[in-house]
């Protein structure tokens, strides 16, 4: 686990800023924070050099892709040690449909969400590569009707 990092008012800002909008251009950046552009970049910089900002993406239409229907498959490993775990993850992360793979604790040992464009994908995805899986146990599916996302991480006082 990394440590917490320490921000002032102005970082939390720039990545406030950024988290809802990674294109802003430094220049806009600066005018919204209240800073000369090349203080902007310097502090941004920082942020990525201590790990705060980890990497920019685009966000996808899921729907857009062909991927209508989206579930989140909770699945019990067999043996729980490292090479079983990693296979796993490894394995499962690599498929197209793999929207996200989660380590848990409690009942279930990992949380696969998955976006595909049908009900028979999805069977094919649970039925035919996670539990023909020789680490997995059982698997439970759950179908997604709607999701609600922060669009930005606020700090905790």
């Amino acid at each position: 686990m990394s440590e917490r990092v320490q921000l002032d008012d102005i970082q939390h800002e720039l990545v406030r800023q950024l988290q809802r909008d990674a294109r802003t251009s430094n220049r806009e950046l600066a005018t919204r924070v209240g800073l000369a552009p090349s203080s902007t970049s310097a502090r941004v910089k920082d942020l990525e050099d201590r790990g705060v900002i980890t990497g920019y993406r685009a966000e996808v239409n899921l729907d857009a892709l062909g991927r209508h229907l989206e579930a989140m498959v909770f699945v019990r490993l067999a043996v729980q040690g490292p090479g079983t775990v990693e296979h796993f993850l490894t394995e499962v992360s690599s498929w197209p449909e793999t929207v996200a793979v989660h380590l848990l604790s409690g009942v279930e040992d990992a949380l696969v969400h998955v976006a595909v464009p049908d009900v028979q994908w999805l069977r094919n995805t649970v039925i035919v590569r996670i539990a023909a899986m020789p680490e997995v146990t059982d698997e439970r599916t759950s179908i997604v009707f709607e999701s609600v996302r922060s669009p930005t991480i606020e700090p905790l006082s």
